[in-house]
């Protein structure tokens, strides 16, 4: 057993080296460090060049300078940053937000993988299920690099242009409207009447959204205010009355609305004390609070079963707490990006930043097929 674990350690070691040293020589001979100075009329490039031929040892031959990489790399020893700040503390900076990164995305693509998993398995051969199985396999089968540089550029760099006028071109609401009608579609199902009345119904709706959007600039000034809070509130209640107990129990029903109605009154109330007292104690005390007045409606409006109708009323209140929290964090969208920091280029804030999300945003796709797949296949 000792001598298999030797031997197959002894040929990673290879491998690794292997490896390593024709990477090494092939981004060494790729490309020229020098090749931005060499063009300069400035009278000290010659001593820049020489300073950076001295630094990154550029007089020494590729394959022999490898072996000198490899003994810093193996001493502790990573070299400088062409800004000159060590590679060691560039990664400690790193990795935590990596490792932050790598956790929220794993959780996500195993919620939404396991979830569509789960309906797709309930409705096989359906629509949803062949949209979800196209769509899967189409954002598995991108190719990362490509991907990489089309979200860098629409979602960094045109992003900043679009907020500086905070319109949507028509061709991209129609665009969009289109793709929701295909998406709730699918999603929805049925006859082909009914999933033609719910493309339009979708569609149209989209559009009209995301007209009203582009006219108000609401994306340079984001916010959900007491009126939409109170429509998305209502939409929620009857929905999450259907999933957990159905619209005939109208106990359930009417505790949830309750329950909205609360959070609408108390919306001015809640806003005061995230800005006095901002801070997690301050969540987790309101969810408290939100969590008690829920099981007050539940037991208030049941006379019997009171369990259902509690379940319905807490998740109800749940929900709504997370969207005014939401529409707080939006608020505080205007003085982040009129910061001398910022200066009104959100997305060019940090090159890091943008980099590891789209690292995470391209890791998603296939965690979510894997996800998604295998929890299908299980069942």
């Amino acid at each position: 057993m000792l001598a298999y674990i030797g031997r197959r350690i002894s040929i990673l070691i290879v491998i690794l080296f292997g490896s390593s040293f024709i990477l090494y020589n092939l981004a060494a001979i790729s490309g020229d460090p020098l090749e931005g100075l060499r063009g300069s009329t400035d009278p000290k490039v010659k001593v820049e060049i020489n300073a950076l031929i001295h630094q990154l040892q550029l007089n020494v031959p590729p394959p022999a300078r490898y072996f000198i990489w490899l003994k810093h790399l193996l001493t502790g020893n990573l070299g400088l940053t062409r800004s000159g700040n060590p590679v060691s503390t560039e990664l400690s900076q790193a990795i935590p937000i990596t490792i932050r990164l790598i956790f929220m995305a794993t959780l996500i693509a195993v919620i939404l993988g396991i979830g569509l998993g789960i309906v797709s398995a309930l409705r096989q051969y359906s629509r949803f299920d062949y949209a979800m199985t196209f769509v899967s396999f189409l954002l598995y089968s991108l190719p990362i690099f490509w991907v990489a540089v089309l979200l860098k550029q629409y979602l960094a760099i045109s992003f900043n242009n679009f907020l500086g006028t905070a319109t949507i071109a028509p061709a991209w609401i129609a665009g969009l409207s289109i793709v929701s009608g295909f998406f709730w579609a699918a999603v929805i199902s049925g006859d082909r009447k009914r999933v033609f009345t719910i493309f339009g119904i979708s569609g149209a709706a989209t559009a009209i959204v995301l007209t009203l959007l582009s006219l108000t600039k609401w994306f340079s000034h984001p916010g959900l205010g007491p009126i939409m809070i109170a429509a998305m509130g209502i939409g929620i209640a009857y929905a999450v009355t259907f999933l957990s107990t159905g619209l005939a129990n109208k106990a359930a029903r009417n505790a949830s609305l309750a329950v909205v109605a609360l959070g609408v009154v108390l919306y001015f109330p809640t806003q005061y004390l995230f800005n006095k007292y901002p801070g997690a104690l301050t969540v987790f005390l309101l969810a408290c609070l939100t969590v008690g007045l829920a099981v007050g409606c539940g037991y208030y409006f049941a006379k019997e079963d009171r369990c259902p109708v509690i379940r319905t009323s807490v998740i109800t209140s749940l929900v709504m707490g997370v969207i005014i929290l939401i529409d707080k964090l939006m608020k505080t969208w205007v003085p982040y990006v009129n910061t001398d920091a910022v200066n009104n280029r959100p997305s060019q804030q940090s090159v890091n930043q943008t980099r590891y999300w789209i690292q995470g945003i391209f890791g998603l796709p296939s965690w979510i097929f894997c996800s998604m797949y295998s929890f299908q296949l299980s069942l």
